[in-house]
């Protein structure tokens, strides 16, 4: 896929202050020199950073405390595109980032606001690379090694960092996390072509399938083993059948499970509202006993009432008895009528006025004393019980005792009913016993048709292994493995090529090595004709070797693939760091900022090598990708035509300007 770097963007946290832009020539190898501790290192991790990286490895300290947001600018196909993302803060990567696409995009002097989200960001690079969006498992368990390929998961082809560049036991990005590197073998097969999504889609499908039929065929099985006791049990359900009535008079019984399942399907088809028990075979009696069931209710609803009515009366009575005592504890307490007459015989004042003189005292008190004795004398009518009250309860009384004597008289006929006429009872539980039965029929009738040659088990099994046999074909593991086989050994054949022209011991030149995609390793043929994995061979001086001849081998393999979804540019850190002068600690901390002189030597020559194979891989790809050299190396070692000098950071030049941390 074509993507490559065409900036990388810092902008300041100081104001006023341009950002330092990087910029790299697409279609070559680009180099930026300097010494150590000027930020070479910190390319990679803020490069991952800005594609939608979840956590940040950009060096803490300067390029972190000076830097507000980071960002690139990269070409694809169709448009350039700028992301930048805000800088960390502390261990926390920030969720904000700003996108800008365009046919030619002007790097913005000042970002502010974000305008999109890490999400936003992962969905936007998964698009650009138009990865299917499908797990490797269909049975919705979550397991990370086997979900959905992401554009993040191809930073494992375009990252050579300092430790992974000449490291004997990984060859790719992050691929030292066990779940990175499984999730690589996994998808190994569709990144190199061997698979497409429709394989993909096919095979996600066939384990659904797999698990599927061996359900059906366990079931199948599991039921075909007490296929013998099912023809008994069958026939054991169609002879109770017929002690209900419910099988015609000339059936004969049959071993046939075909017939048997007939059978059964026609009696669940005719299903009777009732028993079809004769009317010979039971007495007259089931009359008697509805019309006794009858007046058995009608008893019950007139009990019921009886004894509401009686239990209401009572609750009447007992309020009203309560009332006339407190009336009468008032009317002996008082006597008012009385005390007038009283206060009157006396002659003294008037109760009234309170004059001795009042001409009518007499005549008034006389007219009040009557009205009280007129009220006194109501309240003792209403202080009595009604007489009516015990005449009802009575009455009440003795209907309730009829209608029970009557209940009970009732229940002694239908108990001598009952006992008289056994098979009443046996009708009664005869109701019952026969729709339950019917259901237990229904549920063995509809268990064991699918074990009929045209049951719905056996019509699921078909239908689902014919869909088996066609996307078996689809899938053709078989052909897969050839793919792979060819796509391993093309790209071990183009590795072979390139390591001609690098620092190899010269029995690694004359037969290509061995890519194996399973164990993401490299395996070469030593003496006695064994193959032995790189780990196993000697000197770092090869290690680093069979690393860019990889790189190389695979972005001239993926430029020819069609529609390959990996990223076409290589970034490697300090490939020349196993020919470097070894410096103590002493040494480094009297230099400070340390620079590696190379003299004309074989080791020098080793690191050309390096330079030249990375730079003629481009060329003769005709500018399909490009690589960025992060090195010490100087212009004596990498310069010609083909390659680009990015920057020299030297004499004070760093990825971070100086006059950033001055006016800071």
């Amino acid at each position: 896929m074509k993507f490559q770097i065409l900036k990388l963007i810092i902008w300041p946290k100081l104001e006023g202050t341009l950002p330092q832009v990087i910029e790299f020539v697409p279609g070559k190898l680009n180099v930026i020199t300097g010494s150590s501790r000027t930020g070479k290192s910190a390319i990679i991790p803020i490069i991952d950073y800005c594609l939608a990286s979840s956590d940040c490895s950009i060096p803490i300290d300067t390029i972190r405390d000076h830097a507000s947001w980071y960002g690139i600018v990269v070409e694809t196909a169709m448009e350039q595109i700028l992301i930048a993302r805000r800088a960390p803060v502390i261990n926390k990567s920030p969720n904000h980032f700003y996108l800008l696409r365009g046919e030619k995009l002007v790097v913005p002097v000042v970002l502010v606001e974000s305008n999109e989200t890490l999400d936003g960001i992962k969905l936007m690079l998964d698009g650009l690379s138009a990865l299917p969006y499908l797990d490797l498992n269909s049975s919705g368990e979550k397991t990370s090694y086997q979900a959905r390929l992401g554009f993040r998961d191809l930073m494992a082809f375009v990252f050579q960092s300092q430790d992974i560049v000449a490291n004997q036991n990984i060859l790719f990005y992050k691929t030292h996390a066990h779940e990175h590197r499984e999730k690589l073998r996994n998808w190994f097969p569709f990144i190199i072509g061997a698979e497409t999504t429709e394989i993909l889609q096919a095979r996600i499908r066939i384990q659904e399938i797999e698990r599927n039929l061996n359900r059906l065929k366990r079931e199948v099985e599991r039921m075909g083993t007490v296929s013998a006791a099912w023809v008994a049990n069958m026939q054991g359900h169609l002879r109770i059948a017929g002690e209900y009535g419910l099988l015609p008079d000339d059936y004969e019984e049959s071993t046939d499970p075909s017939i048997l399942l007939e059978t059964a399907a026609s009696l669940l088809h005719t299903t009777p509202d009732h028993s079809k028990t004769a009317a010979g075979d039971i007495q007259t009696s089931n009359a008697e006993r509805l019309e006794m069931e009858r007046k058995e209710e009608k008893l019950s609803i007139s009990i019921a009432s009886i004894k509401k009515r009686l239990h209401d009366l009572k609750d009447l009575q007992s309020g009203l008895y309560n009332y006339g005592n407190s009336v009468r504890r008032r009317k002996d307490r008082l006597h008012i009528s009385q005390w007038l007459l009283d206060m009157d015989s006396e002659g003294g004042p008037c109760p009234s006025c309170g004059s001795a003189e009042h001409p009518l005292a007499r005549h008034e008190i006389l007219k009040i004393a009557n009205v009280f004795q007129q009220l006194e004398g109501e309240s003792k009518k209403v202080a009595e019980i009604p007489g009516a009250f015990p005449r009802e309860e009575e009455k009440l009384k003795i209907d309730l005792d009829r209608l029970l004597e009557e209940k009970k008289i009732l229940q002694d006929s239908f108990d001598l009913l009952r006992a008289r006429d056994q098979k009443v009872q046996q009708e009664f539980q005869q109701n019952k016993n026969m729709y339950l039965f019917l259901g237990q029929l229904k549920a063995n009738y509809d268990y064991f048709q699918k074990l009929n040659d045209g049951g719905e088990f056996q019509r699921d099994i078909e239908r689902l292994q014919a869909e088996y046999d066609r996307l078996s074909k689809i899938v053709d593991i078989q052909g897969v493995n050839r793919r792979i086989a060819a796509a391993t050994e093309r790209i071990s054949s183009k590795m072979l090529t390139y390591l001609k022209t690098l620092d190899v011991e010269d029995k690694y030149k004359e037969v290509p090595p061995r890519f194996d995609i399973k164990d993401l390793n490299i395996k070469v043929l030593g003496s006695g004709d064994h193959w032995y994995f790189l780990s196993e061979v000697g000197s770092a001086s090869n290690w680093v070797s069979f690393h860019i001849a990889l790189m190389c081998a695979l972005q001239e393999f993926f430029k020819d693939l069609k529609n390959s979804a990996v990223p076409g540019f290589v970034i490697f850190d300090q490939p020349s760091q196993v020919y470097f002068p070894k410096l103590s600690k002493a040494q480094s901390a009297e230099i400070g900022e340390i620079d590696v002189q190379f003299e004309e030597d074989e080791d020098a020559e080793a690191v050309k090598k390096i330079f030249r194979t990375i730079a003629n891989c481009i060329k003769q790809s005709n500018g399909s990708w490009q690589a960025i050299i992060l090195d010490h190396a100087d212009q004596s070692i990498y310069g010609n035509e083909d390659v680009h000098e990015v920057a020299v950071w030297r004499d004070g030049n760093k990825l971070i300007p100086t006059e950033w941390i001055l006016r800071q």
